[in-house]
């Protein structure tokens, strides 16, 4: 059986689509960032990392009235580091701001750049050190690592991108 669909449902359903054109883009500001793989080097340093960190990013089109953003680092092939398992970071940002430039955040310390906040330092297993980011460590076993970009104002996130990292 064929359902017709009202033209104004469709209209509204297509606006409603059209919104998503509007979300805030995310991007690396270092080509290495922008393979499929994590770049040689990024891994943890138990893995060979030489000074890893996060990816640089600027993010545009951030909705009016934010006045933070949230990174949410994570290894998605990984259940226990899942939501927020490689850290959570902050960024503060100035009134009216729709376009912010985010510093590279160096992993395995908790040491940040001015302007960047730990909320949650990475879920670390006994023995390993600890920090505000901890980068991408499953030994090449091609897990996926990504990054959820989310808008806040105040205690409500009204807007959230996932950008993937790469895998490793």
């Amino acid at each position: 059986m064929t359902r017709l669909i009202p033209n104004s449902l469709l209209a509204v359903t297509v606006m409603a689509l059209s919104t998503s054109a509007f979300a805030m883009s995310v991007e690396f500001n270092d080509d290495m960032w922008n393979d499929a793989r994590i770049p040689e080097g990024q891994q943890c340093v138990k893995y060979g990392g030489i000074n890893p960190a996060t990816p640089s990013m600027t993010v545009s089109d951030i909705p009016t009235g934010a006045d933070s953003l949230v990174f949410v680092y994570d290894d998605i092939s990984n259940k226990r580091m899942q939501k927020g398992g490689h850290g959570i970071l902050e960024f503060a940002l100035p009134q009216g701001a729709t376009r912010a430039e985010i510093p590279a955040v160096f992993g395995h310390t908790y040491e940040v750049p001015v302007g960047i906040e730990i909320i949650a330092e990475y879920r670390s297993r006994a023995g390993e050190s600890a920090g505000a980011y901890k980068p991408p460590c499953s030994g090449g076993k091609n897990h996926i690592y990504t990054v959820d970009v989310q808008a806040w104002q105040g205690d409500r996130m009204i807007d959230e991108e996932t950008v993937e990292m790469g895998r490793y």
